[in-house]
């Protein structure tokens, strides 16, 4: 049998996707300057004959270097390195077309073409898009069109010349659309991110509702199972040693819950694992949580195990809902030396693409991901495949 597919590492899911296409755009661009600087060689090497060598030697590095950078840094740089990139790219341009009226010899170029950068330019804009912001890039563009076409203009001998404003058009409008296109697919992937980190913000706000919900619930439920039921203990049978005992009880519990000391105590495996049965059974009464334990004596802390209790809760109640009515579900709860603590969920139901799941979806990356990643010491992992059933592990191990 296949091996079921093990979702990504949760840093993968959550990487930015600002950075994915800056990384992308950086690559597109290296790939363009690279191919260029191919093409373009036997341009290159006429001009020589119409710039003094030192404009080459700075004008040359300055064009492709950090363009080309960026495409073979582009797979692993952070968004501010290639934005810093991009950002030398179009300076380099610009110094570039700021020095050629000091280092052109005089001497005019015999061809329609003029100056090599100029079948380029548009890449230099693309740039300024990755860099800057749009109206930034905009400007960028028209300044480097202008400049180009201006030195063209001059450098061509006069049977190859043509009129200046036209061209300074039809450049612009020939790079004016895939360097609108670069800001579009960054400014999207700016909103993407926002919008993204603005419903992990709700769902954590959702989550401190139901952590109050919780609360109430954990008051109703002492309030009936103690408070009432001492009292009635007191109104029926009067005093006695067994009411004291029971009142105490109570008291110690309203004590715990008034101070908030539930979450910093400790609880032996056998509580441990009554608080994992008790969330079981919430969410599907008749499953049986089969216990694994070497360390019969280990202690946990309670928020620990309300934390793994909650992610199990989610990944059955998931269960429940998604996998197919006829599926079998188990629960098994390994305690072992660390002292650590690991809860796995497993159904035989039709399973799921976990490539496929919705970006809105946060069941997964936030009530199970999310808590564990924000518990010291926490992990957590789902495997799955369509036909192959599900299997979650959400784990605790005291120092890691």
């Amino acid at each position: 049998m296949e091996e079921p597919l093990q979702i990504a590492p949760l840093d993968h899911v959550d990487s930015s996707a600002a950075l994915r296409i800056t990384q992308q755009f950086s690559i597109f661009l290296g790939i363009g300057y690279l191919f260029y600087l191919g093409m373009l060689a036997p341009d290159i090497h006429r001009a020589f004959a119409v710039t003094a060598p030192w404009w080459n030697v700075v004008a040359l590095p300055a064009f492709f270097g950090p363009g080309i950078a960026m495409g073979v840094l582009g797979w692993r740089s952070s968004e501010a390195q290639l934005r810093f990139l991009a950002g030398c790219s179009v300076i380099g341009c610009g110094v570039s077309l700021a020095l050629w009226p000091v280092g052109w010899n005089g001497g005019l170029i015999e061809n329609d073409k003029g100056m090599w950068f100029s079948q380029f330019i548009g890449l230099p804009g693309l740039a300024a898009a990755a860099a800057w912001r749009p109206k930034w890039a905009f400007l960028t563009l028209g300044v480097v069109v202008i400049g180009a076409a201006a030195i063209n203009h001059e450098v061509r001998a006069p049977d190859h010349n043509g009129a200046l404003f036209p061209e300074i058009a039809f450049s612009f409008a020939f790079c004016i659309v895939p360097v609108a296109a670069g800001i579009m697919a960054i400014r999207t992937a700016g909103v993407l991110d926002r919008t993204r980190n603005q419903a992990f913000a709700d769902a954590a706000q959702t989550g401190a509702v139901r952590a109050r919900a919780d609360e109430r619930r954990r008051f109703d439920e002492l309030t009936h199972d103690s408070v009432m039921s001492t009292l009635l203990a007191a109104a029926r049978e009067g005093s006695s040693a067994e009411l004291a005992k029971q009142a105490a009880r109570t008291l110690d519990a309203i004590d715990d819950l008034q101070s908030g000391a539930d979450d910093d105590q400790q609880l032996g495996a056998a509580q441990s694992v009554a608080v994992i049965q008790a969330v079981v059974a919430a969410v599907d009464p008749g499953l049986r949580v089969d216990v694994d334990t070497h360390v019969p004596d280990a202690v946990f802390p309670a928020g620990v195990v309300r934390t793994l209790a909650s992610a199990t809760s989610e990944a059955l109640r998931n269960s429940v809902v998604h996998a197919a009515p006829a599926a079998t579900r188990s629960v098994r709860v390994h305690l072992a030396d660390g002292p650590s603590l690991r809860i796995e969920i497993a159904d035989d139901g039709v399973g799921f693409d976990p490539a496929g799941v919705p970006p809105h979806r946060l069941g997964i990356a936030v009530s199970i991901h999310g808590r564990l990643r924000q518990l010291p010491g926490g992990s957590s992992s789902v495997v799955s495949r369509p036909d192959h059933g599900t299997r979650v592990s959400v784990s605790w191990t005291a120092g890691r």
